[in-house]
């Protein structure tokens, strides 16, 4: 996937992802620095950002990607 694709499929759960040097961060809408992810790998990047966004107390396929 592209830098723009995943930030789009992010977005679309309530995660914010941006872009410095060769760092991605991840971080919910209106998240501090303390909630924030910083990974270089955008795959990774991706699966952190989902997992942030899914509700722990909810089944897990209640938010699988489509």
């Amino acid at each position: 996937m592209r830098y723009r694709e995943v930030q789009e499929q992010l977005r679309l759960v309530g995660i914010l992802m941006s872009k410095r040097g060769g760092s991605h961060r991840v971080n919910h809408f209106g998240g501090g620095p303390e909630t924030a992810y910083l990974t270089p790998d955008l795959d990774e990047a991706l699966r952190f950002g989902l997992s942030m966004a899914r509700p722990k107390h909810l089944p897990k396929n209640w938010c699988m990607q489509r």
